[in-house]
C-alpha cells in the first residue's frame, strides 16, 4: 500500500475523515488550478457535494499525488483520502457547494 503525506495547518474544516475505498472513474484537471477526482469515496468531510476530491496546485505533493491518482485510475486500483476541509471550487459550481479538499495535512492510500 502506497501512503503519501505530509504535515500542515487547517483552513476550512466541516469534519474530517476517511473516504471509502474506491476506484477512481474520472479525473478533472482544472485550469491549472488543481484536479477533482471522482468515484464511490462518500462525503468524509461532511461536504455540500460528495463522492468526489479535489487536490490543489499549491499541494506540496501535488506531483506525486497526481502520478498516484493517475495510475490507480489507469490499474483500476481502489484509492482512498483522509480529508480535513470542505471548500469551493468555483470552476465547478457557485459558491453555496462546497467539495472535499485533500489537504497537507491528509493522505492517499493506494491498494489492490
Amino acid at each position: 500500500m502506497l501512503v503519501l503525506m505530509s504535515m500542515t495547518g487547517a483552513s476550512f474544516a466541516h469534519a474530517a475523515g476517511r473516504s471509502s475505498w474506491a476506484v477512481p472513474t474520472q479525473v478533472d484537471i482544472e485550469r491549472g488550478n488543481g484536479f477533482m477526482v471522482y468515484g464511490m469515496f462518500g462525503n468524509p468531510g461532511e461536504c455540500t457535494s460528495s463522492n468526489k476530491f479535489y487536490v490543489k496546485k499549491e499541494h506540496p505533493q501535488y506531483d506525486k499525488i497526481y502520478s498516484a491518482i493517475l495510475a490507480a485510475f489507469t490499474s483500476g486500483k481502489k484509492i482512498r483520502t483522509y480529508i480535513h476541509d470542505c471548500e469551493t471550487v468555483l470552476w465547478y459550481s457557485n459558491a453555496s457547494v462546497t467539495y472535499n479538499i485533500l489537504m497537507p495535512n491528509g493522505d492517499v492510500q493506494i491498494k489492490n
